[in-house]
């Protein structure tokens, strides 16, 4: 009987998680894909040409595409321009925009590619509108664009304190009002008028969701590229609603000015703040005490300020194992994810 795992996902978490699921036998893997991203080549596609950001999904085709392809797919994708006209742009941000112009249709451009690089599963945008973040800070202050959001330019002792999906038309409103800096006493009145109304989900999502035996949340950019997913129109009711077993995979590190401090539980409590209570079966966390990470890789972690996640909980729903692959740094290993996941998905 055919098993269906949906994935909602961040791309460095997800590119080292969605290959520990391809092997286990019976199952369906769909990809939710975060369009919020405006950082880098994107903002250009973005800002000159009015599409959808496609990197999260050139990268969930590759991490789904079989073992052989998959570096060469990711080397050929990445491939940047360097001559004049193409602005740095990578060889997919072409690929894509003519995909979308043959079939005159985001999501099935999506498709078409999926059948041309054979990836063994689903990608789905989280939303076809155009999404923007604002983030509300620890001073009260608020910053639009997900870009600012990762790299801030604003003081990095500052903490994003929530998170909000906006419609592209009231980002862009809210950065001519102040150019990034908003004082919620000024514009409270409008923010929440743009705040309400939030962009809508992919229509498939309603039905991926509500149909899955699983529904596994990746690590990784926690408030800047998880929780915006859940944002988008209903997507907390489909989750809740839905029968699925769900699956979360916590961050090995916090990211500073977003999540310094956080520990497995600060995790938990967060999700539950947008999404509801108790909404996981299963927490998995990598062990410690039995796994230490190398103090050598965590010395180069501390000099980014990325504070390691303390495992300060004890629930039944929690996993500990060894999930980490250990080189130059601390990554999610998919052999031991799968793993781990092989034995949770039956």
């Amino acid at each position: 009987m055919e098993i269906k795992v949906t994935t909602i996902w961040w791309w460095t978490g997800s590119y080292h998680i969605l290959p520990s699921l391809k092997n286990i036998p019976n199952i369906k893997i769909s990809a939710i894909v975060t369009m919020a991203d405006d950082g880098g080549s994107t903002w250009r596609l973005r800002d000159e040409y009015g599409v959808l950001p496609s990197g999260d999904i050139r990268k969930a085709i590759v991490a789904l595409s079989d073992e052989e392809k998959k570096s060469l797919l990711r080397e050929l994708f990445n491939y940047r321009f360097t001559w004049w006209g193409l602005g740095w742009h990578n060889l997919w941000n072409l690929i894509m925009m003519a995909m979308e112009d043959i079939a005159w249709s985001y999501p099935k451009a999506i498709n078409l590619l999926e059948e041309l690089f054979e990836v063994h599963g689903k990608v789905y945008p989280i939303s076809l509108e155009k999404i923007r973040l604002l983030a509300q800070l620890s001073n009260w202050k608020y910053i639009v664009w997900e870009t600012n959001i990762d790299v801030p330019k604003h003081n990095w002792d500052l903490q994003v304190k929530e998170i909000f999906v906006l419609k592209e038309a009231y980002a862009k409103a809210i950065a001519e009002l102040n150019k990034w800096w908003i004082e919620i006493s000024e514009f409270k009145e409008l923010l929440n008028k743009f705040i309400v109304d939030k962009p809508e989900e992919n229509p498939k999502i309603k039905w991926l969701l509500l149909e899955s035996d699983y529904i596994l949340f990746c690590a990784g950019d926690f408030l800047s590229s998880i929780i915006p997913n859940i944002l988008v129109w209903n997507m907390k009711e489909y989750i809740t609603q839905s029968k699925a077993k769900k699956i979360v995979l916590i961050n090995l590190f916090n990211k500073y000015w977003e999540t310094n401090d956080f520990t497995v539980f600060k995790y938990i409590k967060e999700f539950e703040r947008y999404i509801g209570k108790d909404v996981f079966d299963f927490i998995l966390v990598q062990d410690r005490d039995k796994y230490p990470i190398a103090g050598d890789i965590l010395e180069k972690y501390k000099i980014e300020k990325k504070d390691i996640v303390k495992v300060d909980i004890e629930d039944p729903r929690l996993i500990k194992a060894d999930f980490v692959k250990q080189s130059d740094m601390a990554r999610h290993d998919y052999k031991k994810v799968e793993k781990i996941l092989s034995q949770i998905i039956v």
